[in-house]
């Protein structure tokens, strides 16, 4: 009971224990018992031993929110993500967490769904918060009003996996363009001609075949990537579905890409979701990955490698990102400047998913 162990002289009636409370407990002046659970200033090893004693046996807490007020900073960061139940999101978030935890920050995560409206009211409400800094997935490569405020940046921020166009401010990506490049490379290298990429974007309606408003950075990279793979090896252009990232839109799309006739041969799909999409598809009209139809995915979820035949991926360092997003707003918050671009490579990892379509040539028999 704090008010029994203080001797106030209120018999039963409990209250919370104050910081006065500790430091008289302590035998130390209030400063002193702020210092020592504060963790800052000057304090004896010996007088920090007894100030937290105190604050054990009264049961005392820091306010954390009114300390951190008066210091002009809550120790916390804010996260915006698109999508959490996807393993790349979920990896990088848990990267962040921990990165931050490291560095003596707490992380509060909100989810948008890819929604822009969603990503305005997460980023308002972070800064009610009064978080000291955010890393935000863009769901637009073109709104940013909610993340400036006369004129500058309303919080210090590094942008997650995508940048945005007119927005000045750091970010934390991987190679994209490169990676569909490599992936492209691959299937052309093992005979493949009628290639299809099956692309995921939040602006879809359906499966489209033309790059929809909106599509994010990402989205434009990794389309780029292939296009450029395709051109500067004189081969004929994809097949192209853009779709959302929900394994019924993924499947269906997917499904339009292999009724084509001829049929595409190889397929790069640009998320899990996508790749998902694929297996379901393929599953339904009997055709067999790695034989019937190659399939590269962005991205190496858990699962890509237990699968039969284990898929093969453009790798990207996913955990490392996170991490390095936190660290370059951490040198925000701290005023030590901004970072640029941070690009991280991919790598190919190829497994049993692709192909050769020139060993599954049969030969004439002479006559």
């Amino acid at each position: 009971m704090a008010d029994k162990a203080n001797g106030n002289g209120k018999g039963n009636v409990e209250r919370p224990a104050r910081l006065i409370d500790v430091a008289r407990r302590a035998k130390v002046s209030r400063a002193t018992a702020a210092r020592a659970l504060g963790g800052y200033g000057f304090v004896g090893e010996q007088t920090r031993k007894r100030v937290a004693a105190a604050a054990r046996e009264l049961n005392y807490s820091t306010n954390v929110v009114a300390r951190s007020m008066r210091a002009g900073t809550t120790q916390t960061i804010g996260v915006v993500v698109a999508d959490i139940s996807n393993s790349f999101f979920s990896y990088a978030t848990r990267a962040i967490i921990d990165t931050a935890a490291q560095a003596g920050y707490q992380t509060l995560v909100l989810n948008t769904d890819d929604d822009l409206a969603k990503e305005i009211d997460a980023v308002r409400l972070l800064i009610e918060k009064r978080v000291d800094g955010l890393i935000v997935v863009p769901s637009s490569a073109t709104s940013f009003d909610h993340l400036v405020l006369n004129d500058d940046l309303a919080k210090p921020l590094v942008l997650l996996d995508r940048s945005v166009i007119g927005l000045g401010v750091a970010s934390a990506c991987t190679d994209d363009r490169g990676g569909a490049k490599a992936a492209i490379e691959l299937f052309l290298e093992r005979g493949h001609v009628r290639i299809a990429l099956l692309l995921a974007t939040a602006a879809a309606h359906g499966a489209e075949t033309s790059q929809p408003e909106g599509v994010v950075s990402t989205v434009r990279e990794r389309a780029a990537g292939a296009l450029e793979a395709l051109a500067a090896n004189g081969a004929p252009e994809p097949i192209i579905r853009y779709s959302r990232s929900d394994l019924e839109a993924s499947r269906d799309a997917a499904l339009e890409l292999l009724r084509q006739r001829p049929r595409p041969t190889a397929i790069l799909a640009t998320n899990e979701e996508m790749a998902l999409g694929v297996l379901a598809a393929c599953g339904e009209l009997g055709l067999t990955i790695g034989k019937e139809v190659s399939l590269i995915s962005f991205d190496d979820s858990p699962w890509a490698k237990v699968i039969a035949p284990a898929m093969s991926v453009i790798k990207r360092p996913v955990y490392e990102l996170g991490s390095a997003a936190v660290t370059a707003l951490i040198r925000q918050i701290k005023g030590h400047g901004k970072s640029g671009r941070i690009e991280l490579p991919t790598q190919l990892i190829d497994r049993m998913s692709v192909a050769d379509v020139h060993k599954q040539q049969v030969k004439r028999p002479a006559i």
